[in-house]
């Protein structure tokens, strides 16, 4: 790993600890995406807090579930959450 971190530092022009960085950057995120899937489709959690694990908007998430071929799991404690999020608009 160390090699080819050295070998995208040499292409890019960055030293290692800024690939480091930005492989992070992209990591990081698609992480959080497909943890907040795995959760919501083991229905432990709600489609709300897949959208703040996930740090995407609810219609970012519904594209992936789609995509992924994941039924919408959405009762009512999920109108409750999306009724006080929009209160706090």
């Amino acid at each position: 790993m160390v090699e080819e971190i050295e070998n995208i530092a040499e292409i890019e022009k960055l030293d290692k600890s800024s690939v480091v960085r930005r492989l992070l950057n992209k990591a990081i995120p698609s992480w959080k995406l497909e943890y907040a899937i795995k959760l919501y489709q083991n229905k432990e959690i709600s489609l709300g807090k897949a959208v703040e694990l996930s740090s995407l908007s609810v219609w970012e998430l519904l594209e992936h579930l789609t995509q992924k071929k994941i039924p919408l799991n959405y009762d009512i404690e999920d109108l409750r959450y999306d009724l006080e999020k929009i209160k706090e608009l």
